[in-house]
């Protein structure tokens, strides 16, 4: 693909020179205390969730031991969630998964919704459905280099921190989730359902995972931008997009977290995986087994391919392997975490036997974009959408 072959040459010349951000203040959280930060700590909040955590910690928010409850809500006969993986242009794929299920009556409303990258920008929509589902088709499509990219310029990629400056990609987020869309996306979060996205805390290499919904409903100062900040490091491909700097406290003092594209460090994820939904089921009264759905914004095998001897392809094929390797084994995990909680667990994900030219060179190719948006809407039409069979 051709994003994959920018991102080889970038990495090509990260390994040659090296880059720093010209960003200010570098004023970071001690090593041993990095987990410790918090965000907006002076906020008021409507319950004691955090407004973040960290993938594989120990949580107790969505289940009380002590009170045998659990603030989640069900529509439906069983707790169900959704997972959307990165892929960046792939991310077609997805919204054409969720457009289809909703033209069909399937589109279900999860009590949980997390999302990486490409998956973070679809999460809000899928979280929300109804009338915003038809708007992410016209969002997704719409993505256009000019649009969330403007000026590149590759020699910035040596001596700043991207080869664009990152404001395109910001206005796009800041019209597209729009304050309305915010409100709404608080109050599902009151009702008990839940919006979890994903960055890469950089520094650490760890996934970060923010309580989109708590934040939402929060009286934070400019929470709206803050969320914006959120879904823009999600989806900010290093060195194509400048990282995010966000601002925490610690010991009274004000530092900032770096943060880049969620797949960085998971494609896909399902935290709080140390919360007992077996017993937030029997909370809620619920008899019928948990079930996760996810969609991977990609394929889950590499195609057989004959590569030109020559550094860039061979770079750019390997980063490729690196994805898909990176998304089984996220795949994988998922699948045993599932079996010891007793959850049933279905996917979605691009085949082989996809193979559609793109029209250009762009990263985000519209015709290539609107043929995987077709593939995913007619796996629901044919109904061969969710499987459980990991290909070989």
């Amino acid at each position: 693909m051709n994003y994959l072959k920018q991102m080889a040459a970038l990495l090509l010349l990260t390994l040659l020179v090296g880059c720093s951000t010209t960003h200010t203040l570098e004023n970071r959280v001690p090593e041993q205390d990095y987990q410790l930060a918090s965000v907006a700590n002076k906020a008021k909040l409507h319950s004691k969730e955090p407004l973040r955590f960290w993938a594989g910690e120990q949580s107790d928010f969505l289940y009380s031991e002590l009170t045998q409850s659990t603030p989640l809500s069900v529509n439906g006969d069983a707790l169900n969630i959704l997972v959307l993986s990165g892929g960046g242009a792939k991310g077609a794929f997805g919204a054409g998964v969720v457009n289809g299920l909703y033209d069909h009556d399937q589109l279900e409303q999860y009590t949980i919704v997390t999302g990486v990258s490409a998956g973070a920008l679809i999460a809000p929509f899928a979280f929300l459905g109804g009338d915003e589902v038809p708007r992410l088709k016209q969002v997704m499509l719409g993505i256009n280099d000019k649009e969330i990219m403007g000026k590149r310029n590759f020699l910035n990629t040596l001596f700043k921190d991207a080869f664009t400056n990152g404001d395109n990609m910001l206005e796009f987020i800041a019209k597209v989730y729009n304050p309305e869309m915010i409100e709404q996306i608080a109050k599902q979060h009151q009702a008990g359902r839940r919006l979890f996205i994903g960055t890469t805390h950089f520094d650490s290499g760890r996934l970060s995972i923010w309580n989109v919904g708590q934040i939402a409903d929060s009286n934070i100062e400019n929470k709206a931008a803050f969320i914006h900040q959120i879904l823009a490091a999600s989806s900010s491909i290093p060195g194509v997009f400048p990282p995010q700097f966000i601002q925490v406290q610690y010991q009274g003092e004000q530092y900032e977290e770096l943060h880049v594209d969620g797949g960085m460090s998971a494609q896909m994820f399902f935290e709080p995986v140390t919360t007992d939904y077996d017993k937030v089921s029997k909370a809620l009264g619920l008899t019928q087994q948990p079930y996760i759905h996810a969609i991977r914004n990609g394929m889950l095998t590499m195609p057989y391919e004959v590569i030109p001897d020559k550094g860039l392809p061979l770079l750019t094929r390997s980063l490729k392997s690196l994805t898909v390797l990176q998304s089984r084994g996220d795949l994988y995990k998922m699948l045993y975490d599932s079996e010891r909680q007793h959850i049933d667990l279905r996917f979605t994900y691009v085949d082989n036997e996809f193979d559609a030219p793109t029209g250009s060179k762009d990263m985000f190719d519209a015709e290539y974009m609107q043929a995987l948006y077709g593939y995913g809407y007619n796996k629901v039409v044919k109904g061969t959408v969710w499987t459980q069979a990991v290909p070989n």
